[in-house]
């Protein structure tokens, strides 16, 4: 009898320990869910708020946006949209922070060395970055800086951000905390904690990569739920949770401690325990005992209801609509946000179809077929489905647009039912539209310009031609009679008139450059070398220079006549630039970049100053006075117009004396 009482708190036991695990586990999957969402629409917000921001200073490149009333209006309306949780912020070219509206001329703080400033003057990781959390040198808080880099802007801007306060964060996400000990986090995809609430010791800026719980768990899969002993972040053992953020490289994590989870599970199994010793001990009183291991039943189930009250309160707090749906598509629970959505406050739609609920049409009417349907396909094959600008309809017949993200509920491998997170996208969807009409402006208005200064080109052409024609006469009839003051005051005039018109013709090249509206074809950026190798023939020999390019260049996407425009460019201002010294030297060589080519062109000329890496690229510019070289200054200002048309980018490293390398990207030719 005693063996069967021991066999019995055992099973009992096992059985408790793994069902209340697995209560817990779909527990944290939901909240996990739920804390996904909002770190996605945070971390959206912020996206769209730094790319509204450029757009407003693309469009006014002649106001110092820390100034202008309407940025500072718009930055306003910005961080009201966030609710106070983004902050944003300019940084100068040179590294200067400055807050919007300016606090006064000079930066608060040099961030020059921020890894969200770096990170925006290398091609490789320049765009939307993500940084390393850190603490601001104005405000004295903890913060995670969200940066894109400005090329357009008045008032020196090279770099936008926002800073996300952890403090804020930290209040939105622990109403969410399981209690009494759990976390919540948000890692980079490099295992780097951005956030954690509560943030314990010194816990945000470390990485767990190279730890179990990231080599083994979290790097492998999308999302999951595991034991964690606690090592990594010097903790106590916990279960938990993880998803990976299918927009952006991040993680957000769900843990309960273990020992939280298991309280009630310990409580019963150590009084059963007990009660086996005691009935061991006075076998008398066996019944009595199990009777009372009987009530750790009822003891359990209201542990289990308290817990299911719990995930009900975190539902109802939930911004986002959740609705949760059995096998058959049936609602089995809808939250108060979802309710909101859809105008189901005063009705009860549990038990109802959800796809005849409010899925049943298309945004033209037309009827949506069930099949069709993300969430019936999801229940059919247990893959999680994301879906962005959906139609769902309001009770009152209007259409609801949304992002979605439809979850299958698995049981023993099989689906028994699937959770659907909701989002209203109407003012994404307007603001968006709003974007598209200001792009579309900016384009029509550069076209202007550009045809602009292609007319006005030619038409300065002609008096040009009418002053040499008339000084050359003059000179010719006059020549034997004038005195030497008044021959060399001829000579300046036509040398001026020859430069100007020189500079009208390198202005039509300029304006040209992406007129031919060609699509892009596939391009042997050897044939183009050679090709514009021999267009300098006469030069190269004349200076006894050297050019050697790579056996295999590649096949780009791009257009001959330009790329062989560009390369004619860049030999020809390695042969001017050359040191007196030595003879000139150029290679052109090529690697591949991901989805793209970065193709090299080096020399051992007399090289640039780094001062001046950025200014050699405008129209005009020049380095040097023209009795030591010639030319216009518009030949680097062509080749990062060809580069950028061919969506490309073009950027020189050098060193002074001992020459420059041109890089440019071009994207590799379809197959």
């Amino acid at each position: 009898m005693l063996l069967v009482l021991w066999g019995f708190i055992g099973y009992w036991s096992w059985s408790q320990y793994h069902r209340l695990l697995a209560s817990s586990t779909v527990l944290l999957e939901q909240l996990t869910s739920a804390v996904e969402e909002q770190t996605l629409r945070l971390f959206k917000q912020a996206e769209t708020s730094l790319i509204v921001s450029r757009h407003w200073m693309a469009g006014h490149p002649t106001e110092d946006p820390g100034t202008a009333p309407t940025f500072t209006a718009l930055v306003d309306s910005l961080r009201g949209a966030s609710e106070g949780m983004l902050d944003i912020r300019m940084v100068g070219r040179n590294g200067g922070l400055f807050y919007i509206p300016k606090r006064s001329p000079k930066p608060l703080a040099d961030v020059s060395d921020r890894d969200y400033y770096k990170a925006q003057l290398t091609p490789a990781t320049r765009g939307f970055f993500i940084g390393n959390p850190l603490v601001s040198r104005v405000t004295g808080k903890w913060g995670i800086p969200v940066s894109i880099p400005v090329d357009v802007a008045g008032g020196d801007v090279g770099i936008v951000f926002v800073a996300m306060e952890l403090d804020r964060i930290a209040k939105t996400f622990e109403a969410e905390r399981p209690k009494p000990d759990g976390a919540i986090s948000i890692m980079r995809a490099d295992g780097t904690f951005l956030f954690r609430v509560p943030a314990g010791n010194n816990i945000i800026g470390q990485s767990i990569a190279g730890t179990p719980s990231w080599d083994q768990n979290i790097s492998q899969s999308s999302r999951g739920t595991y034991y964690s002993d606690g090592t990594a972040v010097g903790t106590p053992p916990k279960l938990v949770s993880f998803i990976r953020l299918k927009e952006y490289p991040l993680y957000v994590t769900v843990a309960a401690e273990v020992d939280d989870l298991l309280i009630p599970w310990r409580r019963e199994t150590f009084t059963l325990v007990s009660i086996a010793v005691v009935m061991t001990l006075l076998s008398v009183v066996a019944a009595s005992i199990l009777l009372r291991a009987m009530k750790g039943g009822e003891i359990a189930q209201r542990e289990t209801e308290r817990a299911h009250r719990d995930a009900k309160l975190i539902l109802d707090a939930a911004g986002d609509g959740i609705c949760g749906v059995d096998a058959s598509g049936a609602v089995t629970f809808i939250n108060p946000a979802a309710r909101r959505m859809l105008g189901l406050m005063a009705a009860d739609p549990v038990g109802r179809n959800f796809h005849l609920l409010c899925h049943h049409s298309h945004p033209d009417g037309s009827p949506y077929a069930g099949a069709d349907c993300p969430v019936t396909q999801t229940l059919t094959d247990g893959q999680t489905r994301e879906v962005h600008q959906e139609t769902f309809w309001h009770s009152t017949g209007r259409p609801v647009p949304v992002d979605l993200v439809a979850s299958a509920v698995t049981d023993e491998d099989s689906v028994v039912g699937a959770v659907v997170v909701f989002h209203d996208i109407a003012e994404r969807i307007k603001a968006e539209q709003r974007l598209a009409r200001q792009a579309a402006e900016l384009a029509r208005s550069n076209a202007d310009l550009e045809q602009f200064a292609y007319i006005a080109s030619h038409d300065l052409r002609e008096p040009l031609r009418q002053v040499s024609s008339y000084v050359s006469l003059l000179e010719r009839r006059y020549g034997e009679q004038l005195e030497q003051d008044a021959k060399d005051f001829i000579a300046f005039a036509r040398d001026g008139a020859a430069r100007m018109n020189q500079l009208v013709i390198d202005l039509l090249d300029f304006s040209r450059v992406g007129h031919s509206a060609q699509p892009l074809e596939q391009v042997a950026l050897g044939r183009a070398v050679d090709d514009a190798c021999a267009n300098l023939a006469a030069r190269i020999t004349e200076t006894g220079a050297r050019v050697v390019r790579d056996d295999e260049l590649p096949v780009v996407a791009g257009n001959t006549g330009e790329l062989v425009r560009l390369f004619q460019n860049l030999i020809g201002n390695a042969l001017k630039y050359r040191d007196p010294d030595r003879d000139p030297e150029v290679s052109v060589s090529a690697r591949r970049d991901g989805t793209n080519w970065v193709v090299t062109v080096a020399d051992n000329g007399i090289g640039i100053d780094s001062a001046y890496f950025d200014k050699i690229f405008g129209i005009f510019q020049r380095l040097h006075t023209r009795d030591k070289f010639d030319g216009t200054g518009i030949g680097l200002a062509i080749c990062k117009k060809i580069i950028e048309q061919m969506g490309g980018n073009i950027w020189v490293e050098s060193d002074p004396g001992r020459g420059s390398s041109f890089h440019f990207t071009l994207p590799i030719a379809p197959a």
